[in-house]
């Protein structure tokens, strides 16, 4: 039946979908307005590249959904069946992630000094996340 590690992961499978909800808005935006700006005789390939990965992610994208959904509101779920449950939605997730690389390439497409402005912040961000997680795991100490 669904384990144990199903139930007590709510709060992460919650932020999971926030954040997979985030760039599926951002993916269908920029599918939507970046399509309908396209000529239609000749597009700029580079943007049709930049979109096929973004309408390439959204397949995967809904795949994630639907295997979260089914194994918090399943209450049959077997350990082999949520194993590969599991694997599958990582799958989709990690598909998900690299569709950014979509949209940081229409960034610079947008605009040069957009695109550097949107790699300069994401290592920033990087950057701070990295020395926040180093000074969290020294200020609590030797781990038992």
């Amino acid at each position: 039946m669904v384990p144990d590690r199903a139930s007590q992961n709510g709060g992460s499978s919650d932020k999971a979908w926030t954040i997979h909800a985030a760039i599926i808005g951002i993916n269908t935006g920029n599918l939507l307005f970046r399509g309908l700006e396209l000529d239609t005789t000749n597009p700029e390939m580079f943007t049709v590249v930049c979109l096929s990965i973004l309408a390439a992610a959204l397949p995967f994208q809904a795949v994630f959904f639907l295997i979260n959904s089914y194994i918090q509101e399943s209450t049959r779920v077997h350990d082999i069946e949520y194993a590969m449950l599991e694997r599958l939605s990582l799958i989709c997730q990690t598909v998900s992630y690299l569709s950014l690389i979509g949209i940081a390439a229409l960034m610079f497409d947008a605009h040069i000094y957009i695109g550097i402005a949107f790699f300069t912040g994401t290592l920033i961000a990087i950057i701070l996340l990295r020395t926040a997680m180093i000074q969290a795991q020294t200020l609590s100490g030797p781990h038992k």
